[in-house]
């Protein structure tokens, strides 16, 4: 007798799929972490910098986005029993995607008085995703006791 409240198990491709989005969608403020570090804003004119950034993260979307495509049968015949250092990746690529979120608000002139409130939002609207996400592809509940 199959149950009917078990937990879906989701495939190498749909985590690979989850985890391509997220990483398409923080690109250019993963990079911009980093540039921030290297005061790249100093050599280069930012706005010109940012659209080379979003000219990559479209040709990086395009070839990625092929690649998963092409490889689909043998990724959806890959199963684990948790994706837990996937969830870990996620995690940490949304902090630092947080991190450039910031550093992009100061880029494109945002008052710096107000950076701290912008962070609380981010930190939230992120922390409710990685939660949500979490549960449902990851099976990652972090109230749960072992």
């Amino acid at each position: 007798m199959i149950k009917k409240n078990r937990p879906k198990i989701y495939s190498k491709y749909e985590i690979n799929i989850v985890l391509f989005a997220a990483t398409m969608l923080l690109f250019v403020p993963l990079i911009l972490v980093f540039t921030y570090v290297f005061d790249i804003n100093e050599v280069v004119r930012i706005s010109l910098f940012l659209i080379i950034l979003a000219a990559s993260n479209l040709f990086f979307l395009i070839t990625g986005g092929l690649f998963i495509y092409l490889n689909r049968d043998k990724l959806k015949r890959k199963v684990k029993a948790n994706y837990l250092y996937e969830f870990y990746y996620l995690v940490a690529i949304s902090v630092f995607g947080v991190l450039g979120f910031v550093v992009l608000f100061d880029y494109l002139g945002g008052n710096r008085q107000y950076v701290a409130n912008f962070l609380i939002g981010l930190v939230v609207v992120f922390f409710y995703a990685l939660i949500s996400v979490g549960r449902k592809f990851f099976r990652f509940d972090y109230r749960k006791k072992k």
